[in-house]
């Protein structure tokens, strides 16, 4: 197809000339006629709609899609859209036909209707595919895939690329490899698993098995490499074997380029630093008992120091390759507002503002509670419910903690229908009848007792009924009875969404049997044992309560990570399935976790199925 800029020409080329005219001299005067503007497009949009406007069909027809295609580019969808329900599908030849077709699925793909998306690209003039020239039933097939993906079906996502890989090559066929890749990664392992069960086709069992193995050797990068190496020589004939997803190929250039000394700066004399140290050595030093290859660690204790960043400076003046902390706040801040880039890659243990933005060279990884909080709402949300009440103790600190989950809350579409908070225990049942107006329905029938005075009338008081589910921050005694004055003010039926310290797994079975039925979520590390490192740790370490062992699995996943972060940057989708949760970094180097959700069942958490 001839380009967008060669197809504008004729009509430039015109204006161009009659914008000069009149340079010539004229034999006679004239008399100036009524003065003509000719108004030259300013864009190439501006420009195809005009051609579009001059041209008879179905030329017409054809700039209009070419001015659609830039509209999409722009963002302008509304426009793109007013201008594609201009187009009389019927009257054009059938390649105008389809391009109408693929610019109306685009346009519902872009919106986030991939349903719509997928019934437009299965309807006519797009099937059957034997009518379509190679070049369109490729298109087809990308924007089919592109619409399964989104709309959550991975595994057909996958079958439509594959179908799609004998028909490219060169730079395609390592596009569409990539896509691929993206799609598995994102994939939840039971709808693989699942749907591959009897998988025929040589080119979705090689890639399934190398998701597989790469899953599998994931804690490690040269026994991840070794592993694929080995698929590479098993699966010659498979189309990735040749062409690696780019996502699995930068590992090699990792380990090439991998630092060979490593500064670590914590308070290792306090209690939080005391505990990633922990995780990280523990990490460490089972990396060496199963020969692999590690850095050479320095540790620059920054204990009851308020000049960390002096620390920091000095491993670097030591001449370490990474960096990994430090742990204070502050010190991630004044990193945050740097106009240049790290000297070295830089794995800070905690967040800086949020939105402050970081330089090349700054990862920033810690327990922030807004993975927790937004994963609770996540959850409920999934599970259909719209109408949140929400519950956190009485603080500053619980504060932001409630306004986090009600901004995110509403940014979903919800409501937040009751707000209360909670001090002594003394509390809990004035503030759940607050929370359900039942002190309203006392305070009526107080006043209907007044008003007519008899002994024989009963009440039973009335809750609110439009919540959906409640949203609770509490740690576990003040959990094992809140939800038992819930059950008693007739709101024990009332869904609960909980943070992580609504659970200790120290405590027995039977004290926790009062927080039955509360859903919340967790560090991998704390709600199973499936961690191969976890019973080497736990036997190394002292027994700790369950914030020290989130902070050791902090640590864990720090030695975990800290090969990890060129490709994570590079490849956001992919994921690292750490002790703290499943792990991916966002735009700003930040890593994200999400974590595993439980129901608490006889006293003991039960982990749900992602």
């Amino acid at each position: 197809m001839t380009s967008l800029a060669q197809r504008a020409v004729p009509l430039f080329l015109l204006l161009l000339l009659a914008a000069c005219s009149g340079t010539a001299p004229q034999l006679e005067p004239v008399e100036p006629a009524e003065a003509v503007t000719l108004a030259v497009p300013d864009n190439p949009i501006d420009a195809l709609l005009l051609l579009a406007r001059s041209s008879p069909s179905p030329e017409a027809e054809d700039y209009l899609l070419d001015a659609v295609d830039l509209l999409f580019e722009a963002g302008r969808l509304e426009e793109a859209e007013s201008q594609l329900s201009a187009v009389q599908i019927a009257t054009l030849p059938q390649p105008l036909q389809v391009r109408q077709a693929f610019a109306r699925a685009l346009l519902a793909q872009l919106r986030g209707e991939s349903t719509a998306a997928l019934e437009i690209l299965s309807s006519t003039p797009l099937v059957p595919l034997s009518t379509l020239t190679r070049e369109q039933q490729i298109t087809l097939r990308q924007l089919r895939a592109d619409s399964l993906f989104k709309s959550g079906q991975h595994f057909a996502a996958v079958r439509e690329r594959i179908e799609l890989s004998p028909q490219i090559e060169g730079e395609e066929l390592q596009a569409n490899n990539n896509a691929i890749w993206e799609v598995l990664s994102n994939a939840p392992t039971g709808a693989l698993t699942s749907a591959g069960n009897n998988v025929e086709s040589y080119e979705l069992r090689g890639w399934l098995e190398l998701l597989r193995l790469v899953n599998s050797n994931q804690y490690n990068l040269q026994t991840q490499m070794s592993a694929i190496d080995q698929w590479r020589n098993t699966w010659n004939q498979h189309r990735a074997s040749a062409r690696l997803p780019d996502g699995l190929s930068i590992i090699y250039d990792i380990w090439e380029q991998r630092p060979r000394e490593i500064a670590l700066v914590l308070p290792i004399q306090e209690p939080l630093g005391k505990a990633i140290s922990e995780g990280f050595l523990s990490a460490y030093y089972d990396a060496i008992s199963n020969g692999h290859d590690v850095p050479q660690v320095h540790i620059y204790d920054s204990s009851f120091r308020t000049d960390v960043m002096a620390l920091y400076d000095q491993a670097v003046a030591d001449g370490v390759n990474m960096i990994i902390g430090p742990l204070l706040k502050d010190a991630v801040r004044r990193m945050q507002r740097s106009s240049d880039p790290m000297p070295v890659p830089t794995l800070a243990l905690n967040y800086g503002d949020l939105g402050g933005g970081a330089p090349a060279g700054l990862y920033q990884f810690g327990l922030a509670p807004e993975d927790e909080i937004m994963q609770a709402a996540d959850t409920a949300w999934k599970e259909g419910h719209r109408n949140a009440a929400v519950l956190t103790p009485t603080g500053e600190d619980y504060q932001r903690i409630q306004d986090t989950f009600i901004n995110y809350w509403t940014a979903l579409g919800g409501q937040i229908v009751s707000v209360d908070t909670f001090g002594s225990a003394s509390e809990y049942s004035p503030m759940v009848k607050r929370l359900f107006s039942i002190d309203a329905s006392e305070a009526r029938a107080a006043r209907i007792r007044n008003l007519i005075p008899r002994s024989t009338i009963q009440f039973v008081p009335r809750r609110r009924q439009d919540v959906d589910f409640i949203f609770l921050l509490a740690n576990p005694s003040e959990g094992r009875q809140i939800k038992p004055t819930l059950s008693f003010h007739f709101a024990g039926d009332v869904p609960v969404y909980a943070m992580p310290s609504i659970f200790d797994a120290g405590s027995s079975p039977t004290a926790n049997r009062d927080l039955n039925g509360i859903v919340f979520n967790d560090a991998p590390w704390i709600l199973s044992d499936s961690d191969p490192l976890k019973q080497n740790a736990t036997a190394t370490w002292a027994a700790a309560s369950g914030p020290i062992q989130r902070l050791r699995a902090m640590g864990v996943d720090s030695f975990r990570l800290y090969l990890r972060l060129e490709q994570l940057r590079r490849f956001p989708y992919t994921r690292i399935s750490g002790a703290t949760g499943v792990l991916t970094m966002k735009p700003d180097g930040g890593i994200r976790r999400e974590l595993s959700n439980a129901v608490i069942v006889n006293g003991v958490a039960s982990v749900l199925p992602r």
